[in-house]
């Protein structure tokens, strides 16, 4: 209802419309009589005021030029003004005032009743109501009903598209999957997008694009009608009412929020039940990994399960996340979602493949036969060099260790090798790195060692007893030694001056008389640094 609509009832039939004219399509959402000026107490938008003048005698000018400027912004529709009670002519400045704001001013005589103006305009507004409410009670009727009989999606459209009177799609944009009631309606070609004003009792955002119905039979123009669906998994989900051979009207907004609130609830049971089923698979992948099957026919058995039971070799792969700043609080859902992209991209490479995936942490095992590719190292650098160039580490860095082939029952011997190459990884080499275990060099003999005390008698005793007496210059020789016998490298990785660091050496060789030509003292050194560096990431780890 518009300010038009109730020029037309029985009791305005002598009103006139005195300024504001051009607001004559303002839509009415009710009515109420001016009693007091604080009229952003109580105003609200829509809204059309009757008055007799009685609250405004008062003002002066400047006074009703800012009473008028908040009417302006409440939204209020018009004013209905009952003359020859206060005022026998409405003042001029009220006239200006309202079309300058686009207020319909509309002046009926003394002998018109307030009652029947309030009845005539409340009425319909009242059977607007009611039928919305009854909408809304037939439609979460429906939804319901539906509901109990745990329907397909493609259930849950047809059901939509009978409600609303128009085809329906729901589009997993992730995915890049579509699925409609009329699949003709998903070829489209894009020419526009707008967005559209919230309707009364819509909560979602919306937007309506004009497109071209590519798979129509003649090709045909139209608009679709798109919401976003919020849930809580990682999947973006729209859905889209395709608004042929007409637009929809305000009320089949009831519908469409009812319909966005049913499908979070369905995608809402999808996103649990998965997550349990991811769970279980974590788990029985966790217990084939770390030797927790003690016999070969439960092996079989769980190969089978994760449909890795094909072909004769298996191979391991953990790829572990850091964040590039320690210091600097990650987002929760970055390392999920980079996790999840890695999932996704070695799936699509890789055929019989599986995953187990913890914290920051995914670990895959790759089931091939002799003539099958394997996890080499340029296949994952390639992908690992994609998803960089897509910014997914952009705070985040990886380390890449891959096992030997193995066969089932070294399965777990695979993963053994991953986490020692892990160690290493963490130790000695720089951010996005990739290693396999085979390339580990003399690291696997220490590796294999379970006892601290087996690596220290691999270290010399008196480069021992130095690193333990002399920690600072112990440091100073290790990054001399590294930066390949370079005094300003080595002062500016210590942040010192480098006759600092030549003084030190100085001190160094009269202490361990060492020779610096002598290779072989040297690689001494070399070990003894690696291992202390060893004995302490197990200490940190233990």
């Amino acid at each position: 209802m518009n300010i038009k609509d109730i020029l037309k009832i029985p009791s305005l039939c002598d009103a006139k419309l005195i300024a504001g004219k051009n607001g004559i399509l303002n839509e009415i959402s009710s009515v109420n009589i001016l009693e007091a000026t604080d009229i952003a107490n109580w105003g609200r938008s829509g809204e059309v005021l009757l008055t007799s003048f009685f609250a405004l005698q008062n003002l002066d000018e400047q006074e009703l030029d800012v009473f008028f400027e908040k009417l302006h912004s409440v939204g209020i529709s018009a004013i209905i003004l009952k003359i020859d009670r206060l005022v026998p002519q409405i003042p001029g400045r009220m006239i200006e005032l309202c079309d300058k704001y686009l207020i319909p001013l509309i002046q009926i005589g003394k002998d018109v009743k307030y009652e029947a103006i309030i009845l005539a305009i409340l009425g319909p507004i009242i059977n607007n109501n009611m039928n919305l409410l009854n909408k809304y009670y037939e439609v979460h009727s429906e939804l319901t009903s539906l509901a109990l009989k745990m329907p397909s999606l493609n259930t849950i459209l047809g059901e939509f598209k009978k409600m609303i009177q128009r085809d329906v799609s729901l589009i997993n944009a992730t995915k890049g999957t579509e699925v409609a009631t009329t699949p003709a309606l998903c070829d489209v070609t894009l020419l526009g997008v707008s967005d559209v004003s919230t309707e009364k009792y819509a909560h979602f955002k919306y937007e309506r694009r004009t497109v071209v119905y590519n798979g129509l039979v003649p090709e045909t123009k139209g608009t679709q009608l798109r919401v976003h669906i919020p849930h809580l998994g990682y999947d973006d989900y729209e859905l889209v009412i395709h608004e042929l051979p007409e637009k929809i009207g305000p009320e089949d907004f009831m519908i469409i929020e009812n319909a966005v609130k049913f499908l979070q609830m369905e995608l809402l049971k999808n996103y649990v039940i998965s997550q349990n089923l991811f769970q279980q698979k974590n788990n029985i992948i966790g217990d084939l990994l770390n030797d927790r099957l003690y016999e070969e026919k439960d092996i079989d058995e769980v190969l089978e399960s994760l449909g890795i039971n094909k072909h004769k070799y298996y191979q391991v792969m953990l790829i572990k996340l850091y964040p590039q700043d320690e210091h600097k609080h990650l987002d929760k859902n970055i390392l999920p979602q980079a996790l999840r992209h890695l999932r996704l991209k070695f799936k699509s490479i890789f055929k019989d493949i599986v995953f187990l995936e913890k914290l920051d942490v995914v670990a895959f095992i790759l089931n091939f036969g002799a003539n099958q590719p394997s996890l080499a190292v340029d296949a994952i650098e390639k992908a690992m060099n994609s998803l960089t160039e897509n910014n997914l580490f952009k705070d985040l860095y990886y380390h890449v260790s891959i096992s030997s082939h193995v066969e089932k029952l070294s399965i777990p011997r695979a993963n053994r090798e991953v986490l020692d190459t892990q160690k290493v990884l963490r130790l000695f080499h720089n951010a996005n790195t990739i290693l396999p275990y085979e390339e580990l060099g003399i690291y696997k003999l220490f590796l294999d060692s379970n006892n601290l005390n087996d690596l220290t008698k691999f270290i010399s005793p008196k480069i021992a007893a130095f690193g333990r007496e002399y920690p600072q210059l112990f440091e100073t020789l290790k990054t001399f030694l590294d930066t390949n016998q370079s005094y300003n490298h080595t002062a500016e990785k210590l942040f010192l001056h480098p006759k600092t660091v030549r003084y030190r050496i100085e001190k160094i060789k009269s202490i361990l008389t060492l020779d610096f030509s002598n290779s072989e003292e040297l690689l001494q050194i070399q070990i003894a640094t690696r291992l202390f560096k060893l004995i302490d990431g197990r200490k940190l780890n233990e």
